[in-house]
């Protein structure tokens, strides 16, 4: 084998061990998210619930905006 060729060869091992390490770190993350969001399923309805009575709340106020920009404005 050529110098040339074990030289490369080296590097490449290298950097593949760096992968390597680097897709391991970014497995146990996303491990890490999953746990943690799969602990928030009772959180996950209570957000879906107010989003629900805000955006209820928000379209019923923008029918009231009408009235309420046409008042006059006190002296």
């Amino acid at each position: 084998m050529s110098d040339d060729t074990r030289d490369r060869l080296i590097r490449l091992e290298a950097e593949v061990e760096h992968l390597t390490k680097g897709v391991s770190a970014m497995s146990a993350q996303v491990k890490d998210m999953h746990e943690l969001l799969m602990q928030a399923k009772g959180a996950r309805w209570a957000i879906l619930g107010m989003a629900s009575v805000g955006g209820f709340i928000s379209a019923k106020l923008t029918a009231l905006i009408p009235w309420i920009s046409n008042t006059p404005m006190p002296k």
